[in-house]
């Protein structure tokens, strides 16, 4: 089975960043990366375009990893200090369980340019091409192509019920970038007209991210 992506779009409170910030770098990134299956986790800001001011995703062994026991357990004993950043902080979410559809390229980026959409994405048969050419290109450290899961954590958690109702995106196109200047420009491209063998239609949204940080390191870099 192919490994799956858990893509979280949101937003914070200006009230509650800071309390935001110390959650998810001393406690969050620590603990969901600690539940089995988990191989990585990755945190953004954005700095152009976009409507979500963060974006954070996991990579995990597949997708199930997000519907397991272990997992399940995390989401519905909420540590105290989650409870309080649900309630004061987290804001706007969109967040997708996703398979890992096509990746290429060996580097992290220190900027990503990420193409969420919302309304449909149905990839062509043209895509891994796409993603293959794409990886190849002056400033470009790696590319993935992420769809919805047919399977979706459950929205009855303790932790989810804790906070507004999630929205589901369709699926993600990230490129990474080593240059703000090199994301830029994809963004740019990508906004003006995405390519076919995305298989876009409908809301969407383009942005610039940068990293922040990575936990706890890549164990691996999955290829598809």
């Amino acid at each position: 089975m192919p490994a799956g992506i858990l893509a979280v779009f949101n937003d914070c409170t200006p009230e509650g960043y800071q309390h935001f910030e110390r959650w998810y770098i001393r406690e969050h990134l620590q603990e969901r990366v600690g539940v089995p299956g988990f191989r990585f986790g990755r945190r953004y800001e954005l700095v152009a375009g976009g409507d979500r001011r963060f974006f954070a995703f996991y990579e995990v062994e597949s997708p199930d990893v997000l519907t397991s026991p272990a997992y399940l357990e995390r989401l519905n004993a909420p540590t105290a200090w989650t409870q309080e950043t649900m309630r004061v902080a987290f804001r706007n979410s969109v967040r997708t369980v996703c398979d890992l559809r096509h990746a290429a390229g060996d580097l992290i980026g220190a900027h990503a340019t990420v193409l969420r959409v919302d309304g449909v994405m149905a990839p062509t048969e043209k895509v891994r091409e796409l993603v293959v050419s794409m990886a190849g290109e002056t400033g470009i450290a790696r590319v993935q192509v992420w769809t919805a899961s047919a399977k979706q954590t459950p929205s009855d958690t303790a932790e989810m019920k804790s906070r507004a109702k999630d929205r589901l995106a369709a699926g993600v196109f990230v490129v990474e970038c080593v240059r703000r200047q090199d994301a830029e420009e994809v963004a740019a491209r990508l906004t003006a007209a995405p390519p076919p063998a995305l298989g876009i239609s409908g809301a969407r949204a383009v942005g610039v991210y940068a990293l922040l940080c990575v936990y706890p390191g890549v164990k691996a870099l999955t290829t598809a």
